[in-house]
């Protein structure tokens, strides 16, 4: 694995690994509070016949966290601008959750630069509008969410031991997504998740008011939808995927049983070997 760094225009690190050489590239896009290492468990799956990349987000782990700038176009441009330093000019792209709105969002922007499109447990629903996710509004949810005080430990090994102990089940898996996993010293001298929740909470803000079938109408290359089986709004995930599907020129929804919504931990194989058998029907198209 080769870690790298990449300037944005604004002055923004964006940390970037590199896990292999040869094939077409595949770039791993994370959860919201996740780092690239989320991915680390299933990766080895496609780094013999792909050139396998993962970045931090901007916010998140090793990438720098600015105070503003994490609308969701600001988050793709990021991508178009590792992709251009990397000499890049077309990618797939796999995204988890807020991975998936970026991605989807940069596939949007930049269709010729997609090869194909991998949604897991993100960009499945709108957030807001008729058959959105939620009735409350934006406030309303970051109150709920994001106005509580900073989760806070006495020290590296205490947060560490946290996660064990409530990161359930506890796994290789999960355990191998926290190496080099840095906790972020917090003003009352304890140690914290890295990125803040107020980039969360703009994070949010900024899916909330997305619509998203204002980008699928864009997108031009194949996409696989994977919603989880047990995450819950599956039925309205289903019907979403049925209202855009005539958008798009290939789409297919796989719902792997028993899946949770960071299903690259407990369902690695599945998740993998779905998008590999995608690859194989369509990445040439």
């Amino acid at each position: 694995m080769r870690p790298f760094r990449i300037e944005t225009a604004d002055n923004v690190h964006i940390q970037m690994y590199e896990y292999s050489q040869e094939g077409e590239p595949i770039l791993f896009l994370h959860y919201s509070r996740g780092t690239a290492s989320v991915w680390n468990h299933m990766i080895t799956a496609f780094t013999e016949k792909y050139r396998v990349l993962t970045m931090d987000l901007r916010g998140h782990g090793r990438s720098s966290q600015p105070e503003s700038g994490y609308d969701i176009a600001t988050l793709a441009e990021d991508i178009r601008i590792v992709l251009d330093a990397c000499e890049i000019d077309r990618v797939h792209l796999v995204g988890s959750s807020l991975g998936a709105f970026v991605g989807t969002c940069f596939a949007s922007r930049y269709p010729e630069r997609v090869i194909t499109l991998v949604n897991s447990e993100g960009a499945l629903l709108n957030h807001a509008g008729e058959g959105g996710r939620y009735q409350e509004s934006k406030q309303e949810l970051i109150e709920r969410y994001f106005s509580r005080e900073e989760s806070s430990f006495p020290s590296p090994a205490d947060f560490f031991s946290h996660m064990q102990e409530t990161w359930l089940p506890w796994n290789e898996a999960r355990a191998k997504s926290l190496e080099g996993y840095e906790p972020r010293a917090l003003p009352d001298g304890g140690y914290g998740y890295i990125t803040k929740l107020s980039t969360s909470a703009q994070v949010f803000a900024a899916i909330y008011d997305t619509r998203l079938q204002d980008w699928y109408e864009t997108i031009t290359c194949p996409v696989l939808f994977l919603p989880a089986h047990q995450e819950g709004d599956l039925d309205l995930k289903l019907a979403f995927l049925k209202e855009v599907e005539p958008l798009l020129p290939v789409s297919k929804t796989v719902v792997i049983p028993e899946t949770s919504h960071a299903m690259m931990f407990d369902h690695a194989e599945e998740f993998s070997q779905e998008i590999l058998q995608f690859y194989a029907e369509h990445s040439h198209q």
